[in-house]
C-alpha cells in the first residue's frame, strides 16, 4: 500500500516574485487510517513559500511565518472555516468512496486530494481554479467563471452532475474568499519574506563504471524555487541531461536541484557547471577539476586501447610474413625465387 503516499499534485510552485502571486491548497484525505500519515492534512503556498498546514493529528493549523501566525490569532472566523472545509471534504469523499467501491471492494483504502488555487494578476484581477483526484487519478476539474465542476473523465459525469447541485455554489464562495479576503492580507504580511533571495551553493562530482563516467551538480540552498543548471563541455558546448532534474525542497524553505550528465572520457576536455539564479549578479560557473583516481579512469582505457590496437598491429604483422610453406619471409620487399 506504499502508493498512497504518492499525490499527483506536486507541490512545486512557480517562483518567479513578480507583481502577479499565487495562492494554492493541497489538501489530502485518506479514506481509512494508513501507519505513518494522517487521514486528512492540507498544506498552503504563496508563490513557491510554504506558509502553513494543518492536520487531523494537531487539530489546528501551524505557521511557519510568525507574521501569519499573529494574523491569524485576530481572525476569529478562522476555526469555523477550517471546519466547515474539513465536512465538504468528508462529504465528497464519501461519495467517491461509495462510487468506487463497486469495483474495488469495500477493504479498499483510497486517496482524495484536491488543489485549489487563485492568482492576483498585476491589473489586480483574479483567476481561480480547483482540480479533483481520486486514487492519484485526476476526476474533476471546477471553473470558476462558469461555476461548474466539470468531469475530465467519463466516469466522473455522475459525481459532477452531483456537486454541481450540492457544492458548485460553496465552492465559488470559497475559492473568492481565498483569492481576496485572504490574499490581501497574505501578501502584506508575507511582503518580506516573498522578497527574500538566497544564493546557492553548488558541488560536483564523479560517479565512475565500466560503461562510463556520469557528473553531477548539485545545487542547493536556493530561494527562490525558479533556478537553471546545466553542464558545459569546453566552455562552449551544453551537455543534455537524459533524465529531467527535479526541484525538490528542503525543510527550510529553500529548495535543491541535482542534475546528471553521461560523458566519455577525453583527453584534455574540460567540464563545468552554469547555474543562473536570480540571487546572483551573474551565473555561477563551478569547475570539475579531476582528481588521481578519476585521472586513472580516464588514461587506463586509454592505455588498453593503445595496446590493444599495437599488440593486434604486431599480430597481422607476423601473419603477412608467413610464406605458403610456413615459412617467415625476411624484411625485404624483394619477391622470394625458389631454384
Amino acid at each position: 500500500m506504499t502508493w498512497v503516499v504518492l499525490l499527483l499534485f506536486s507541490l512545486g510552485i512557480p517562483a518567479a516574485y513578480s507583481r502577479s502571486h499565487t495562492l494554492k491548497v493541497y489538501t489530502t484525505k485518506l479514506t481509512a487510517p494508513y501507519p505513518g500519515l494522517p487521514d486528512y492534512m492540507h498544506m498552503a503556498y504563496v508563490d513557491d513559500l510554504r506558509y502553513a498546514r494543518y492536520n487531523n493529528e494537531f487539530n489546528r493549523c501551524e505557521y511557519w511565518i510568525p507574521a501569519l501566525s499573529t494574523l491569524y490569532e485576530r481572525m476569529t472566523m478562522q476555526k469555523n472555516y477550517t471546519h466547515n472545509f474539513k465536512i465538504s471534504h468528508n462529504q465528497k469523499t464519501k461519495l467517491l468512496t461509495h462510487l468506487y467501491n463497486k469495483t474495488s471492494g469495500k477493504d479498499a483504502i483510497h486517496v482524495y486530494q484536491t488543489k485549489s488555487a487563485c492568482e492576483m494578476h498585476e491589473d489586480g484581477t483574479i483567476s481561480a481554479y480547483q482540480e479533483v483526484a481520486f486514487d492519484g487519478k485526476e476526476l474533476i476539474a471546477y471553473d470558476y467563471q462558469m461555476e461548474t465542476f466539470i468531469p475530465t473523465t467519463p466516469e466522473a459525469q455522475v459525481v459532477a452532475q452531483i456537486w454541481n447541485e450540492d457544492y458548485a455554489k460553496r465552492e465559488k464562495i470559497y475559492l473568492k474568499n481565498l483569492c481576496t479576503y485572504r490574499f490581501s492580507k497574505y501578501l502584506n504580511a508575507l511582503a518580506s519574506d516573498l522578497e527574500k533571495l538566497v544564493p546557492p551553493k553548488v558541488k560536483v562530482s564523479i560517479s565512475e563504471s565500466e560503461s562510463g563516467a556520469e557528473l553531477h551538480c548539485r545545487v542547493y540552498g536556493f530561494y527562490p524555487r525558479d533556478v537553471e543548471v546545466k553542464w558545459i563541455k569546453n566552455g562552449r558546448d551544453e551537455i543534455h541531461s537524459e533524465e529531467a532534474a527535479q526541484i525538490l525542497p528542503n525543510p527550510d524553505g529553500t529548495y535543491q536541484i541535482r542534475v546528471s550528465v553521461g560523458v566519455t572520457p577525453e583527453g584534455g576536455a574540460t567540464y563545468s557547471c552554469h547555474v543562473d539564479h536570480s540571487s546572483l549578479e551573474k551565473a555561477l560557473v563551478v569547475p570539475f577539476e579531476y582528481n588521481n583516481r578519476s585521472i586513472l579512469y580516464i588514461i587506463i582505457p586509454i592505455c588498453g586501447a593503445l595496446l590493444l590496437m599495437i599488440g593486434l598491429g604486431l599480430f597481422l604483422f607476423k601473419k603477412g610474413k608467413k610464406d605458403p610453406n610456413g615459412s617467415y619471409q625476411s624484411g625485404s620487399t624483394e619477391p622470394h625465387i625458389e631454384n
